[in-house]
């Protein structure tokens, strides 16, 4: 009880223009103790030393709903000792335990998700477009208990309480903050051994403006570190595997190689699964992409090729990943949709949007969905949904990154394809 005792004292050090209420706090940090969590309840005078830390204590006292997934004593005795060492370090993967909104009565059994936006928002951790905050997913596997994805150490809740708007849920392991596409794949290795060699062999010239070099940059370096927000759609081992032949043919083929890939990629917008089935998206390369949910999975289909999403939601700091188990062998293209979808996708970034529910529709709580048919026309295949790191039409001249300027269209610091 003596870190309870001391929560009026650590609360004291925080400046009066972050509002954090006493109340609320002292209750949450009790709770906690008395509930297996009083390493985490520990941390709060560390968190209070920082500005990220104090800002994540403000929003957690302010009386809105959010959910907490806490680790256990245990799990922090596991977790990597920098954790609690660095204060800096401490507040950005606090914040990535805490999910904004009311998620009571939201259910769902893997290979549906329910995802949330987190306080996270730190660019050394997240690159989002539109500066939007990083999201955790989770959902009921088999053994029917809910799992948080993307995590090495298979994070699972244990139980959930709840103190005044705050729901608690408990975490048996330190929640770890989604990595690069180099550090996720290695992770991952089942599903996504073969994309990596596959997303090297596309190339793209670029022109270093501060050395006055050209070169060339991998599809797979601009998705790594370039891009901020896509959504990529990728072939599982087996998948590239199945298709090598026809990979194999495209090589002399630069140009029809881009295109294949490009449709997998929705650029400059980060389209979680429950999205997918409210509305069509265009691919980089210009061409639709379309999708199904239905009783017996989740597809995508591009030109006359349709892959079943195998698994869902694979987060990265710069975007999502969808695993798949077919390539879409499709190297059509439409610049003129593509720049469309471009255009749309940067206005859209501007715009806020609401971080307090879960992301998509109540739908995606069973597989029977919708109905199960492609959703309604009425979704634009040129507006794609958000965007800040542009990739845009096929064809392309040149490339534009962080610290890689182009002959051509220039986003900032992140990446246009012109």
């Amino acid at each position: 009880m003596r870190l309870f005792a001391a929560a009026p004292l650590f609360l004291t050090c925080a400046p009066a223009a972050l509002a954090q209420n006493t109340t609320v706090l002292t209750n949450l940090l009790q709770a906690l103790t008395q509930t297996g969590h009083s390493r985490l309840a520990g941390l709060a005078t560390q968190l209070n030393s920082t500005a990220s830390g104090q800002s994540v204590l403000s929003q957690l006292s302010s009386g809105t709903p959010f959910v907490l997934f806490a680790p256990t004593d245990s799990a922090f005795d596991s977790a990597p000792s920098n954790i609690t060492s660095n204060a800096d370090l401490l507040a950005d993967v606090v914040a990535y335990h805490v999910v904004q909104g009311n998620f009571t009565g939201t259910s769902t059994h893997y290979p549906n998700t329910t995802l949330g936006r987190t306080l996270l928002s730190d660019p050394t951790y997240v690159q989002l477009e539109g500066n939007k905050s990083q999201v955790v997913a989770w959902a009921i596997r088999e053994d029917n208990k809910t799992h948080v994805l993307n995590q090495r150490n298979d994070s699972t809740v244990l139980n959930t309480t709840t103190v005044g708007n705050i729901t608690i849920n408990t975490v048996d392991h330190v929640l770890i903050i989604p990595e690069s596409l180099s550090s996720t794949i290695p992770a991952d290795n089942i599903s996504l051994t073969g994309i990596e060699s596959a997303l090297r062999l596309v190339q793209y010239p670029t022109f270093n403006a501060t050395t006055n070099q050209t070169g060339t940059s991998s599809l797979f370096d601009i998705l790594n570190t370039q891009l901020h927000g896509y959504t990529f759609f990728a072939p599982n081992t087996s998948a590239i595997s199945a298709a090598n032949s026809s990979l194999a043919s495209l090589q002399s083929n630069m140009t029809a190689l881009q295109a294949l890939f490009q449709n997998h990629l929705i650029n400059g917008t980060t389209v979680y699964s429950p999205l997918l089935a409210s509305q069509n998206y265009t691919s980089a390369a210009g061409e639709p992409l379309t999708f199904v949910l239905n009783g017996t999975g989740h597809y995508v289909t591009s030109g006359n090729i349709t892959a079943q999403i195998v698994q869902p939601d694979v987060l990265l700091p710069n975007g999502v990943i969808h695993v798949i188990d077919r390539v879409l062998i499709n190297t059509e293209t439409d610049s003129s949709a593509a720049s469309s979808a471009a255009s749309s996708a940067s206005s859209a970034a501007t715009q806020s949007t609401s971080a307090t529910a879960p992301i998509g529709f109540s739908a995606t709580a069973t597989l029977a969905g919708p109905s199960g048919s492609t959703p309604s026309s009425s979704s634009s295949h040129s507006g794609n949904a958000a965007a800040g790191g542009i990739y845009s039409a096929p064809n392309i001249a040149q490339v534009v990154s962080v610290g890689i300027a182009v002959l051509g269209v220039i986003a900032g610091g992140s990446l246009v394809l012109a």
